[in-house]
C-alpha cells in the first residue's frame, strides 16, 4: 500500500485559478445533470445547485416532468430537458462538458440501462453517484467507455455493491478497496466517510482533512457530486476536480457547523458556506 497523502488547502487552491475578468459562461463549461425521480426530487436540486455554486457556466437538468416542475422554481439559473426521449438524452450527453448522473435515481434495471447508455455516449468527464452507482453494481464493463475521465462517489454501502464484497470489508479496509476499484476500472474513486478517501488509477491515495458529522444527512452527497461536476466543467482534470470538490465540500461544512452546529445544519447550508470559503481564499 502506498502512503496516503493529505488533501490540503494549498493543494486545492493551486488548481483553482481566479476567474478571468473578460470571460463568459462558455468559458466555464456545461453540466448535464441526469438526476432525480418522483421520490427523490430534492436530490436533483441539490446536485444542480452544487454544480452552479462551484462555478459551472451552465447546468441543465434532464429529468422527468414532475422533477423539473418541482426544481424549476427553486433554481432560476438552470435549464431543463424534461421527459426527454432516450435519443435526445444521449445526444445531449455527447455535447456537454460533464455528465453528472445518478443522484436521486432508483437503483433498478431501468436506471442501470440508462447509466450504461450514458457512459457509452458521454464524451467528457462523467460523475456517477448514488442510485446510478448501485444500479451499475458489479457490471464494470459499463464503466469502461469512460475510463480515465470517470469519477465515482460511493458511500461504503455503494462501494460494497460496486466491489461485490460485504460492507464490513469496505469499512475494515477502505483504502485497499478504493484503490483496487480505481486500478481495476480506471475511475477516480471518492469513498465517502469520516475522512473521505480519493483513489486514482495510478495507485495514488489521498485523505481529506475537512468535514464533520453534520454531513451525516441525506442530500450531502448530492451536493458533493454537483461540486465535483461543476469544477470538472471548468477544465479541472477528473482527479483535480475530485480532490478540490471533497476538500471544499468539507470546508464549507465546517463553516456551517461553526455557525449553525453539527446538530442543526442542513446540506443546503453548505451551498452558502461554500461562497465564504471561496471569498476567504481570493476566489
Amino acid at each position: 500500500m502506498r502512503p496516503i497523502q493529505s488533501i490540503t488547502k494549498e493543494l486545492v487552491f493551486s488548481f483553482l485559478a481566479p476567474r478571468a475578468p473578460e470571460s463568459h459562461k462558455g468559458n466555464y463549461g456545461k453540466v448535464l445533470a441526469v438526476c432525480g425521480c418522483e421520490e427523490y426530487r430534492g436530490a436533483a436540486a441539490l446536485a444542480c445547485l452544487g454544480a452552479l455554486r462551484a462555478g459551472a457556466g451552465l447546468v441543465t437538468l434532464a429529468a422527468p416532468e414532475c422533477v423539473c416542475t418541482c426544481v424549476a422554481p427553486r433554481i432560476l439559473e438552470a435549464t431543463f430537458l424534461c421527459a426527454q426521449s432516450r435519443e435526445e438524452l444521449l445526444s445531449a450527453a455527447a455535447q456537454y462538458t460533464v455528465c453528472l448522473a445518478g443522484c436521486g435515481r432508483k437503483p433498478d434495471n431501468e436506471t442501470a440501462n440508462e447509466m450504461s447508455a450514458l457512459l457509452a455516449a458521454a464524451k467528457g468527464c462523467f460523475v456517477l453517484d448514488a442510485g446510478g452507482l448501485s444500479a451499475i453494481g458489479t457490471n464494470h464493463n459499463a464503466l469502461r467507455p469512460c475510463a480515465g475521465r470517470l469519477v465515482v462517489t460511493p458511500h461504503p454501502g455503494e462501494m460494497a455493491r460496486l466491489a461485490g464484497i460485504p460492507v464490513a470489508q469496505v469499512l475494515q479496509m477502505p483504502a485497499d478497496v478504493a484503490l483496487g476499484f480505481s486500478q481495476k476500472t480506471g475511475a477516480i474513486t471518492v469513498l465517502k466517510g469520516h475522512r473521505t478517501l480519493v483513489a486514482t488509477p495510478d495507485g495514488t491515495l489521498y485523505r481529506n482533512t475537512t468535514g464533520n458529522a453534520g454531513l451525516a444527512r441525506g442530500g450531502s452527497g448530492d451536493i458533493l457530486a454537483g461540486i465535483i461536476a461543476g469544477l470538472a466543467a471548468q477544465g479541472l482534470s477528473p482527479q483535480a476536480a475530485a480532490l478540490c470538490g471533497v476538500w471544499l465540500h468539507g470546508a464549507a461544512a465546517d463553516k456551517c457547523a461553526a455557525q449553525r452546529s453539527m446538530q442543526g445544519m442542513l446540506p443546503e447550508d453548505i451551498l452558502e458556506a461554500l461562497c465564504t470559503v471561496f471569498l476567504e481564499n481570493g476566489r
